[in-house]
């Protein structure tokens, strides 16, 4: 036998659910107490449903103005970009980030940066004539172009092309003539070499 309580709150509620207005766990709740509730509470839940549904189809359609997308974009941007909390994942929008210059010709934006273990991710850009010291690599270091090209331990090396250069090995100038930017996963520590 259904308690007739529980049927009065599920009715109540009936209008809310159908408008998705509760809030995702009272939306799941509702769904599963749905399971269990008379055949005229789910009834009632379909017909407010379908009202629902035929008022967000009753009005014309308009198309929104050509800058809302920019303008939404730019806005998301500038919001910090942080990781979900337990979920285990990082996302950064390189939109938001400033280059940093480190030398003339040469900028980065790190993406990513764990000083435990002293490892960083970021985007180098090389200006055309621009050039990167050589330095001595402490752990692995990994380079992956992405634009352009640029002259690197010796090998030219442009769009799509991979160099990793393993720990205790010694770069010298990475240079590049028509600019480039590249991806790069390194140490912190590495050590300039003059």
């Amino acid at each position: 036998m259904t308690d007739p309580r529980h049927e009065q709150d599920l009715a109540e509620l009936a209008a809310l659910y159908a408008l998705e207005a509760l809030g995702d766990d009272a939306q799941r709740q509702f769904a599963r107490s749905l399971e269990t509730a008379s055949a005229s509470t789910r009834e009632e839940v379909a017909a407010f449903q379908d009202v629902v549904q035929e008022l967000a189809y009753s009005g014309p359609a308009i198309a929104p103005p050509a800058s809302l997308k920019d303008r939404l974009m730019a806005r998301i941007a500038q919001e910090p970009q942080e990781p979900a909390e337990g979920a285990g994942f990082t996302f950064v929008r390189s939109k938001g980030l400033a280059w940093q210059e480190l030398a003339p010709g040469l900028s980065t934006k790190v993406l990513f940066h764990d000083p435990a273990a002293a490892r960083t991710t970021m985007l180098l850009r090389l200006a055309p004539g621009g050039t990167l010291i050589g330095h001595r690599h402490p752990q692995v270091e990994e380079l992956y172009v992405l634009e352009g090209s640029c002259l690197c331990a010796g090998e030219f090396l442009q769009v799509g092309d991979y160099h990793r250069a393993e720990a205790g090995t010694v770069h010298p100038v990475t240079s590049s003539e028509q600019g480039c930017l590249a991806l790069i996963m390194t140490s912190s520590k590495n050590e300039p070499i003059r």
